[in-house]
């Protein structure tokens, strides 16, 4: 038998044995093909001996669920980020307490993005199959193949949970960890409250070569086309292209639909469905006042900067035991030097005293 939750009686068996456990195993399945939003299949939930296999798809109230997970139970879960989405499109809450054990393991080693089996195989001895990977989870009904690894993923978590924490306890990183998962909330929260425009903004590496006037354009332009993905449901690509977003950044000139398809590269589609919208959204950029572009290309000498900073933030890394761009990512290292600023803080302020 599958055994899939798809009652309220029996999803309210589910929260009971939650709350009766401190510590859960926690994942999630999902399909993300040509939609914003990933389409939920499954939520796998262990506590204990326990486990449990959610349906999403039938018409369950998870709100229940979403409060217990966003409790004082410790979820564990593994490279959560998109598990953290599905959950929050259920349920509307942001799962916290939890402890990722593949951010763990990067505070313990080297490796920085270990995947699930390869940590399990290296902490546990125990191999996971890998054969439904790339299942359809949002077809029913669901194979015993399928809910037989959904199950196994989730249950070894806990196990490692217990493994990965005495680790951190040893090694005294454990505040490490608490402040890894504040910060990850945190930004979550900041997410799916707006959209992830920061990210999508870095992405345009020659916005300093914009004009205040044109880094306003940019950025109305991505927040428009992030709010707009996410209420039509369909990857950004598919509302407006990175390279016609930096060329209607760059002109902030439209005239017509017809101008967006030859000079800014929309499909007639895109014009006739959003075109209005786009000429809105470059006059409310006009209006609203120019906006610094980031700092053009290090200098060379600034480069020389950064290569020793580099190599400093890799020694640290070294003596740690860590992956330098867990400790580090080389765009802040950019940004401390090209008069943005940049410094670390919290664990990292402190490991990297003297560096920056």
């Amino acid at each position: 038998m599958t055994g899939l939750i798809q009652t309220e009686a029996g999803l309210s068996e589910v929260i009971d044995a939650i709350a009766s456990h401190p510590v859960i195993g926690l994942d999630t399945e999902f399909v993300r093909v040509s939609t914003f939003h990933p389409r939920p299949g499954l939520i796998q939930v262990a506590g204990g001996e326990r486990s449990f296999l959610i349906d999403p798809i039938v018409d369950l109230d998870l709100q229940p669920l979403g409060e217990v997970l966003s409790g004082t139970t410790v979820s564990v879960l593994h490279a959560a980020q998109e598990d953290y989405e599905v959950l929050y499109q259920l349920t509307g809450a942001i799962v916290t307490p939890v402890f990722d054990t593949q951010i763990a393991h990067a505070l313990l080693a080297p490796e920085m993005s270990l995947s699930l089996s390869a940590l399990c195989e290296a902490k546990l001895g125990v191999e996971i199959s890998k054969d439904e990977t790339r299942s359809d989870w949002t077809q029913r009904p669901l194979t015993e193949a399928q809910c037989r690894y959904a199950r196994e993923d989730v249950r070894v978590l806990e196990p490692l949970y217990d493994v990965l924490y005495s680790e951190l306890e040893s090694k005294g990183r454990l505040e490490w960890m608490a402040e890894e998962m504040r910060r990850i909330q945190t930004r979550n929260q900041r997410i799916f409250d707006n959209g992830d425009i920061e990210t999508q903004v870095h992405r345009f590496g020659n916005a300093w070569r914009l004009s205040p006037e044109g880094m306003s354009r940019l950025v109305h332009l991505v927040q428009w086309r992030e709010d707009t993905a996410r209420r039509v449901d369909k990857p950004r690509k598919h509302i407006l292209g990175d390279q016609s977003v930096f060329q209607l950044a760059a002109s902030g000139r439209v005239e017509r639909d017809h101008h967006l398809v030859q000079t800014f590269g929309l499909s007639h589609q895109q014009a006739d469905r959003y075109g209005r919208e786009i000429r809105d959204v470059l006059e409310e950029a006009s209006q609203a006042g120019g906006i610094n572009p980031p700092p053009p290309p290090l200098s060379k000498k600034l480069k020389d900067a950064l290569k020793e900073r580099q190599q400093a933030c890799e020694a640290v890394a070294r003596d740690l035991g860590i992956a330098p761009e867990f400790l580090v990512r080389k765009r802040e290292l950019v940004a401390s030097l090209d008069g943005r600023g940049w410094t670390p803080d919290g664990w990292r302020a402190d490991v990297l005293e003297g560096v920056f």
